[in-house]
Formats: C-alpha cells, structure tokens, sequence
C-alpha cells in the first residue's frame, strides 16, 4: 500500500491532481479545506472516499483513500488536542493522521510535539504495532533546546517502544535530528526542515522517500513524504 502525506498550505482544490499524480492508495493531506464545503465539485469527488477534521472549513486534516481502499472512521477522542484522525483501514490496521497544530490562543495547550505525544499517550490502549501514524509532525530533534530537550526524542522512544519506527530513518539510516533531505522549506528564510515523519512496523515497510518529481515550492512549503507498506 501506498501512502502520501503533504501539507498542501491551503486551497487544496486546485492542487489535489499533482498528488494525485503520485497514485497513491491513502493520502493524508494537512492545511486542507472541507471537501463537503467545497464548492469544487472535482475536488469533492476526488474526496468523497474520505474524511476531514477541523473547524476552519479551508484549513483542516484529510484522509482520502482511492475507490478500492475501505476506510471507517475511528471513535478516538481528541481531547482538544489539534488536529488527529484515526481511521480503521480495510477493516485491517489503524492509520492516526498528523497535523499539529495548537490552539495558540488557548495557554493550557501544548506545543507541537506535545501535542502528538498527549496524543499517543491518550491512546496508549489503541496504538499497537500494527498501526501507522504519519503527517506534519512540526517537529524535528535539532529544535530540542527550544522545544525541550526530551520531547521529540521521548516520543520516538515510546513509539519505539510499541514496536514503531521511523520509516524514513529505518529506509534512509540517517540519524535523528540528521535527516539528509528535508521536507519544509522556510518560506521567509529559506531554511530546510525535516518536520513530515512516518512511524510503522519496520516489518511493513517497504520504502519511504520524500519525493522530488516535480518542484513542490510552486505550491506548498512542504514536499510530500511518500510511504510504501507490505
């Protein structure tokens, strides 16, 4: 199964056919608008095999699979923690969708690789080896003095310790905070980040590469990580 993740900075209707391109089975898409708020009608019918999470109709997180590929929506609480999606696919395995994204606004909130590990511990139950969780992390170990010396690698270590692994560090062999091709480009410095991850079974994976087909800064920040699972 194929499986790509991008942040496609908004107005999605008018980008879904480059990823599209990429003929993937699943794609996880962040910064996304509603599709049943759409007034695109080839964007909704694009993803009408889907779900999306958010309250900004424009600006949301999306799980759409291809015809073939069976999706049910999970019954996962939240907890105001922004944003994740969790679906059970092809009455299988779980796939948890990543955008985080705090309420700013809200002091109690988190920063962002708080979030996702308030997530997974909310899930401690539900998230096993057989699950996949993949997206905009906004994370990277190299921020861990502003970020907290053990947050990103405290989340990668209770991953890991489920039986979930970095797929492109287990694909690439490069080193945590050493990732050799980045994902988010900085639109106001030009700086390179890796912040787009995926954790899997290393059984499961096949390859993860962040793709370079076409020049992604014409329409995102963010250059799509695509992932291939047995």
């Amino acid at each position: 199964m194929k499986i790509v993740s991008w942040n496609a900075a908004c107005k999605f209707r008018e980008k879904f056919d480059a990823v599209q391109a990429l003929g993937a089975d699943l794609y996880v898409i962040q910064e996304c608008e509603d599709p049943q708020r759409s007034t695109s009608l080839v964007y909704r019918e694009f993803a009408q095999n889907g779900y999306w999470w958010g309250m900004n109709k424009n600006k949301g997180l999306g799980v759409f699979a291809a015809p073939h590929v069976r999706l049910t929506e999970n019954t996962w609480e939240s907890a105001g923690l922004r944003w994740f999606g969790s679906v059970h696919v092809n009455d299988t395995w779980d796939l948890v969708a990543v955008w985080s994204n705090p309420d700013k606004k809200n002091k109690s909130i988190r920063d962002y690789i708080r979030e996702v590990n308030a997530y997974v511990e909310l899930h401690a139950a539900n998230i096993t080896a057989d699950t996949v969780i993949l997206g905009d992390f906004n994370s990277n170990q190299q921020w861990a003095e502003q970020c907290g010396a053990d947050a990103h690698s405290s989340l990668v270590g209770r991953l890991n310790a489920i039986g979930l692994h970095s797929a492109y560090r287990h694909c690439s062999g490069d080193a945590q905070g050493a990732e050799s091709f980045p994902t988010f480009v900085h639109r106001s410095n030009g700086r390179p980040y890796h912040i787009d991850h995926a954790f899997a079974a290393p059984s499961r994976i096949r390859s993860c590469v962040i793709d370079s087909s076409r020049d992604w800064g014409i329409l995102s920040d963010h250059r799509p990580l695509v992932l291939e699972l047995a």
